[in-house]
């Protein structure tokens, strides 16, 4: 089992996310987490399902610990490419 995820997974994760995920729900996402950093962490049993069940559909074969810490970071890059 890897603890870890590598740059080029990341990199797959989130565009995986931006192809995925409407645009729009990316950058309402940017903007909830613009005025409240925690945002995430209080949707992880609601959006961070959503996030994980997508990655986990799209071929990402990470255990749930990985998943647990990793679709915050990755979710908001996301978020942050599409405003970009």
């Amino acid at each position: 089992m890897y603890l870890s995820i590598s740059d080029k997974e990341r990199k797959r994760a989130i565009q995986h996310i931006v192809e995925n995920v409407p645009r729009e729900t990316l950058l309402q996402i940017y903007e909830e987490i613009s005025r409240d950093p925690d945002w995430l962490i209080f949707h992880h049993f609601g959006i961070g399902i959503d996030i994980r069940n997508l990655l986990r559909k799209g071929g990402f074969a990470w255990d749930d610990t990985i998943l647990d810490r990793e679709w915050e970071p990755i979710t908001l890059e996301a978020a942050r490419t599409v405003i970009r």
